[in-house]
């Protein structure tokens, strides 16, 4: 049996696997892996292996009752465009306080 452990620490516990699928025999709540995936940590009981930036692809419900979770590590691309989205707030901020120097620089009002 595996064990999922979210960077959060919520785990999801007694899942079979099946190729590269996660099998759980209730139903998973999906809004748990809501940036909660930086870090998922995956044992069956004597090893672990930590996964790093991974992303939620489905939850398959199949015909015997049981649920199929797939996951996959986010690609370069994906990572550098987080990275991006993360700096853009703090680049936008340079651009408002630099505007505002020039407007008061401009407008001769100093103080």
């Amino acid at each position: 049996m595996y064990t999922i452990t979210l960077a959060n620490g919520k785990k999801l516990t007694g899942l079979d696997m099946n190729g590269t699928n996660y099998v759980s025999k209730e139903k998973v709540d999906e809004t748990i892996f809501k940036d909660n995936l930086s870090t998922m940590k995956v044992s069956d009981g004597e090893t672990e292996t930590t996964y790093t930036d991974m992303v939620f692809i489905q939850q398959m419900e199949w015909a015997d009752g049981t649920f199929y979770l797939a996951f996959r590590e986010k690609t370069k691309e994906e990572k550098l465009v987080a990275a991006l989205n993360a700096t853009s707030n703090s680049i936008t901020d340079v651009q408002v306080a630099l505007a505002e120097v020039y407007e008061m620089v401009l407008g001769g009002n100093y103080g």
